[in-house]
C-alpha cells in the first residue's frame, strides 16, 4: 500500500514539477519561439523561396538573435525543484503538515519494545491526504502578456503552411536555414526540360519529354532535368517505392541548372517553386535477358570449317556469342569460343550463318557437346539447348603431311608434367675420360623426363628425318622438323614446349601445300581479322589498316598460284598431257571488282553487305585454281587460241620473277653480313668485296654477275614477246595478238624492269646492297605488272572471241564458276548503286558538320559523336 501511495506522490510531484517549468520559461522564451514558428510557416508556404535574400536572411538573422537573447534570459532565472512541486500539490488541495514528505520521511523516536503510536496515527493521516489530492492546477503564464493571442494563431498559421507545402516541406526548410545567399525565384519564370538517357549498350537515342510528363525507360537509364529562367533551383526530388532522393542541380549558367539520376525502378521526379510543381513520371521496364538457340546442328561444312546457324533475340542487343564445348563424358573441362555476330549489337537474327576452323583444335575429329551462350549489354546470360556434334579436322593427302600432323596430335595430348629432375651422384674424373670434351647432352635431365607422348613424337620425327634425300622436296619442312626435334630432346618442361604444336601445323600445311599453303594461311588469318573488325564496327582507320592487309595478302596468294600453274604446265608439257580441266582461271579485274564492292560497302556502313561479299570472296579465292595449258572445254587460254611464243614467254617471265625475288633475298642476306662484318672491321679481316673469309653470303661481283644474267634473259623474253603479242591490233588478237594500248603497257611494265634491274647490277658492283634491294623489288613489281596484264588481256580476247561466236559469260557463269549475272558479287550481296552511296556520304558530311557546331547542346552533340561512332 505504501509503495502506492509513493508512486501516487510522484506522478502528482511530476505533473506540477513540469508546470512550474512551463510558468518559469514559457514567458522568456515566447518571442523567440514565436519568431522561429512564424519563420517556418515562411519557408512551407514558399515565402523565402519566392523573395529570397536579402529579406530571407534578415529575417533568419533576427529570429536566430532574438531566440539566442531568449534563451540567455532564461538561463538565468532559478530552476524549479522537486520541493516547489510538492509545496504546489499541497497548496492547490490546501494540505497541511506536508503530508507528501510525511509519506517518504520516519520517525525520529521509537520506543523500545513497543511502537510509536502517535507517528503511526500522523502517518495514516498523510496518506489518506495523498490519496485524496487533486492534480495541481496550471497558473496562466502567457495570457497576461499575449492581448492578441497569438498563441493560438501562430500554432494555426504552422498547421495551415504545413498543409500548404505537402511532402517538401522538408527541403523549403532545409533550403531557407541553409548558409548563403538564397536568390528569389518565380515559378512564372522558370522553364523546364527533361529527358531519359538509355544505356549506351542499348543503343537508342535520349527520348524527351514532349506531349506527355510520362514515359517509358529501359532500366538504368540516367534521367536529365534542366530548369531555366531562375537564379537559383531547389533540389530534384525523386519519389520510388518506399525511398525518396534529393538531387542537388549542377549550375550550367546564370539562370540555368541541371540535376541527373539514374533510375532503377518506376519513380516520379519534380521540382516544386512556390504552389506549382513540374512532375514526371519515369515507368522503368527490367531488361530481360537474350534468348539464343540452334537452328541447324554445328557439321562439317566448307574448308573443313564447322558451320551452323543461329537465331537469337534480346530486347536491347546482344553484344557477344560463345560456344561452349566439351568432349563427350568429360563435362569437367569445357572451353568457349567466340561466334561473329553481325554487328556490335544484335537486337534479333533468325538463321544466322556462323564457322569456326576448329582444324588444329586437340578436340578435331571428336565428338563434343555444345551449346550458345548469348550475353547482352547488361552482362546477362542466356544458353541454348545442349547438341552433339563431331568437330571436323584437316584431312591431309601427302604422307609426309600426315605423319607430322598425326605427330601434332601426340604433342597436344603430351600436356602431363615432366618427372622431377633425377639426382646428381657424385662423379669422378674417369668417368669423363671417354666422353668429347663439349658433350651437353644429358638426356636424363630432358627428353627421357617428359611425357610418354612428348617422347614418342621425338622419335618419330627422328625416324622420318633420318635420310631426308628423295622424301624432302621442301627444305622448309625438313628444317622445320629438326628444328622440332631439338627443341624436344632439349625441354625440361612444359613451359619450353609451348608454340611446338603451332609450328607442326604449320609444317604439315607447307608438306601438303608447299609455299601455297603458307599463302594460304596468310590470307585466311588475314580474313578473319577483317571480318573481326567489321562485325564489331572497329573504326575506319583499323579497318583500313586490315583491309591493306588483306589485299597484300590476296596478292601474294595469287602470286603463288601463278608459280603453281607454271609448275603444273611444265609437267603436263614434259608428260605430252595437253588435256585441260574446268578450273576456274584468273581473272584480275572481277577480284579488283569485288574487293572495290566490300570496301565501298563498308565505308558507307552496310557492314553485313561487306562480310558477306568478303566471306564470298575468301571461298572463290581458296577454291581457284590457275590452268595454263586448259584444252577442249577450259575456261582458260588453250593451245589453239594462245601462241606458242606466248605461252614460252609466260612461262619464261614467271621464272624470271621466281630467280629475281630470289636474287634480292641473297641480296639482303649479303648487305646484313656486310653491315655485321664492318662493326667488327677492328677484330675480323680478310674482308674481301663485303664478305669474311669463311662468310655464307655471296659477295657483291657474284650477285651483280648473277643480276646481269637476269638482265640478259630478260632482253630474251622481250624477243620472245615481241613475236607472242604481234598481230593486228584491229582484229583483236585474231592469232594470238592483243590491243595496240595494252601492248604498250606491258612494254612499258617490261622497260620499268629492265631499268630497275640495270640500276641494281650497278648498285651491287658498288658494293650498296640496300639501294641494289630496292631497285630489283622495282623490278619484281614491273614484271609482276607485265605478266598480270598477258593473262588479264588474253581473258580479254577469249571473252570478245565467245561473244561473237554467241556465247556471253552470263550463259556459263564468271570466271569463278558462280552462276550470277557475272558482276563478280552474288546475288545475296546487295552493294549500293551511285545515288545511295553519294547519298550516305552526304548524310556522313552532315552528322560530322553538327556535332562540330558548338552552339547546340551537349547531349545532341554526344548523340551526333555516336552516331558517327558506329557508322
Amino acid at each position: 500500500m505504501s509503495s502506492i501511495m509513493t508512486k501516487r506522490a510522484e506522478r502528482l510531484t511530476a505533473r506540477a514539477y513540469r508546470q512550474l517549468l512551463w510558468e518559469c520559461y514559457a514567458p522568456v522564451l515566447a518571442l523567440g519561439v514565436c519568431l522561429l514558428l512564424l519563420f517556418i510557416v515562411g519557408a512551407s508556404s514558399g515565402l523565402w523561396q519566392f523573395i529570397g535574400d536579402p529579406w530571407r536572411g534578415v529575417a533568419l538573422a533576427i529570429t536566430l538573435a532574438v531566440f539566442t537573447w531568449c534563451v540567455l534570459h532564461a538561463r538565468k532565472r532559478l530552476k524549479p525543484n522537486t520541493s516547489q512541486a510538492r509545496r504546489r500539490v499541497e497548496l492547490d488541495n490546501n494540505f497541511k503538515h506536508r503530508p507528501f514528505d510525511t509519506i517518504t520521511d520516519s520517525s525520529a523516536l521509537v520506543s523500545s519494545g513497543s511502537d510509536d503510536i502517535a507517528w503511526q496515527h500522523h502517518l495514516d493521516v498523510a496518506r489518506a491526504q495523498v490519496n485524496q489530492a487533486a492534480p495541481s492546477r496550471l497558473r496562466p503564464a502567457l495570457a497576461p502578456m499575449d492581448k492578441y493571442y497569438l498563441r493560438f494563431a501562430v500554432p494555426c498559421l504552422v498547421v495551415a503552411a504545413a498543409m500548404f507545402g505537402g511532402g517538401d516541406n522538408y527541403e523549403r526548410i532545409r533550403a531557407s536555414l541553409t548558409p548563403g545567399w538564397m536568390s528569389g525565384i518565380s515559378a512564372k519564370n522558370a522553364a523546364y526540360e527533361a529527358w531519359i538517357d538509355p544505356p549506351e549498350y542499348t543503343n537508342r537515342p535520349p527520348s524527351y519529354f514532349k506531349k506527355s510528363n510520362t514515359i517509358h525507360a529501359p532500366e538504368g537509364s540516367e534521367f536529365v532535368a534542366r530548369i531555366s529562367g531562375v537564379k537559383s533551383a531547389p533540389r530534384l526530388i525523386i519519389r520510388e517505392k518506399g525511398r525518396t532522393r534529393r538531387i542537388r542541380p549542377t549550375r550550367l549558367g546564370p539562370k540555368s541548372f541541371e540535376a541527373r539520376a539514374y533510375i532503377s525502378k518506376s519513380a516520379k521526379a519534380s521540382f516544386r517553386i512556390g504552389s506549382s510543381s513540374q512532375i514526371w513520371i519515369l515507368n522503368v521496364g527490367a531488361d530481360l535477358p537474350p534468348s539464343i538457340e540452334f537452328d541447324k546442328v554445328p557439321e562439317a561444312g566448307k574448308r573443313d570449317k564447322l558451320i551452323f546457324t543461329y537465331s537469337l533475340k534480346d530486347d536491347f542487343g546482344v553484344e557477344s556469342v560463345m560456344l561452349s564445348m566439351h568432349l563427350k563424358g568429360q563435362e569437367g573441362f569445357v572451353e568457349e569460343f567466340p561466334i561473329s555476330i553481325p554487328g556490335s549489337s544484335v537486337r534479333s537474327t533468325d538463321k544466322e550463318p556462323a564457322n569456326l576452323d576448329m582444324t588444329k583444335h586437340k578436340w578435331a575429329g571428336k565428338i563434343v557437346l555444345g551449346h550458345l551462350i548469348a550475353t547482352d549489354g547488361k552482362g546477362q546470360s542466356a544458353k541454348s539447348s545442349v547438341q552433339e556434334f563431331i568437330i571436323p579436322d584437316k584431312i591431309f593427302v601427302e604422307p609426309l603431311a600426315k605423319a607430322v600432323a598425326e605427330q601434332r596430335l601426340l604433342m597436344l595430348a603430351g600436356t602431363q608434367a615432366y618427372a622431377p629432375l633425377p639426382i646428381l651422384k657424385p662423379q669422378t674424373v674417369e668417368v669423363f675420360k671417354n666422353k668429347p670434351l663439349y658433350a651437353v647432352e644429358n638426356r636424363e635431365r630432358t627428353i627421357l623426363r617428359a611425357p610418354k607422348n612428348v617422347q614418342r613424337t621425338a622419335e618419330l620425327i627422328e625416324i622420318v628425318t633420318d635420310q631426308p634425300v628423295g622424301i624432302f622436296d621442301d627444305p622448309s619442312v625438313y628444317m622445320g622438323l629438326r628444328n622440332v626435334y631439338r627443341r624436344l630432346q632439349g625441354a625440361r618442361n612444359q613451359d619450353a614446349l609451348v608454340g611446338i604444336p603451332e609450328d607442326l601445323w604449320t609444317i604439315a600445311l607447307r608438306a601438303e601445300f608447299g609455299r601455297l599453303g603458307d599463302a594460304l594461311a596468310d590470307m585466311q588469318a588475314a580474313e578473319r581479322a577483317l571480318n573481326n573488325a567489321m562485325a564489331r564496327r572497329a573504326p575506319q582507320r583499323e579497318i583500313d589498316t586490315l583491309f591493306d592487309r588483306y589485299e597484300k595478302a590476296v596478292e601474294r596468294y595469287m602470286e603463288e598460284l601463278m608459280l603453281k600453274a607454271v609448275e603444273e604446265a611444265k609437267k603436263r608439257d614434259k608428260n605430252g598431257d595437253g588435256e585441260g580441266g574446268d578450273e576456274g582461271s584468273i581473272n584480275q579485274d572481277e577480284i579488283q571488282k569485288l574487293m572495290d564492292a566490300i570496301a565501298e560497302a563498308n565505308r558507307i556502313g552496310d557492314t553485313q553487305a561487306a562480310r558477306k561479299a568478303l566471306a564470298q570472296l575468301a571461298e572463290l579465292l581458296e577454291h581457284m585454281q590457275i590452268n595454263l595449258d586448259s584444252g577442249e572445254g577450259g575456261d582458260g587460254p588453250s593451245d589453239d587460241s594462245m601462241s606458242d611464243e606466248l605461252k614460252q614467254a609466260l612461262e619464261e617471265l614467271n621464272d624470271l620473277l621466281g630467280e629475281q625475288r630470289q636474287l634480292r633475298d641473297e641480296t639482303q642476306s649479303a648487305g646484313r653480313e656486310d653491315g655485321d662484318e664492318k662493326q667488327n672491321q677492328d677484330e675480323n679481316s680478310g674482308q674481301e668485296n663485303g664478305t669474311s673469309e669463311g662468310g655464307t653470303a655471296k659477295s657483291a661481283e657474284q650477285l651483280a654477275d648473277e643480276q646481269a644474267d637476269l638482265n640478259a634473259l630478260l632482253d630474251a623474253l622481250e624477243d620472245n614477246l615481241e613475236q607472242g603479242i604481234s598481230g593486228d591490233p584491229s582484229e583483236n588478237g585474231e592469232g594470238g595478238g592483243i590491243g595496240e594500248d595494252d601492248k604498250k603497257k606491258i612494254e612499258q611494265a617490261l622497260r620499268d624492269a629492265k631499268d630497275a634491274m640495270a640500276g641494281s647490277q650497278d648498285a651491287l658492283e658498288n658494293g650498296q646492297y640496300f639501294r641494289a634491294g630496292r631497285a630489283q623489288s622495282e623490278a619484281i613489281d614491273a614484271l609482276r605488272k607485265a605478266g598480270q596484264g598477258l593473262y588479264a588481256q588474253e581473258e580479254k580476247r577469249l571473252a570478245e572471241e565467245n561473244e561473237k561466236e554467241g556465247k556471253t559469260a552470263s550463259d556459263e557463269g564468271d570466271p569463278f564458276g558462280r552462276e550470277n549475272d557475272g558482276n563478280g558479287v552474288g546475288d545475296d550481296v546487295v552493294v549500293p548503286d551511285i545515288d545511295d552511296r553519294q547519298r550516305a556520304r552526304d548524310l556522313l558530311e552532315q552528322l560530322r558538320k553538327r556535332s562540330g557546331e558548338q552552339e547546340r547542346e551537349q547531349i545532341e552533340r554526344d548523340y551526333l559523336e555516336r552516331l558517327l561512332e558506329r557508322f
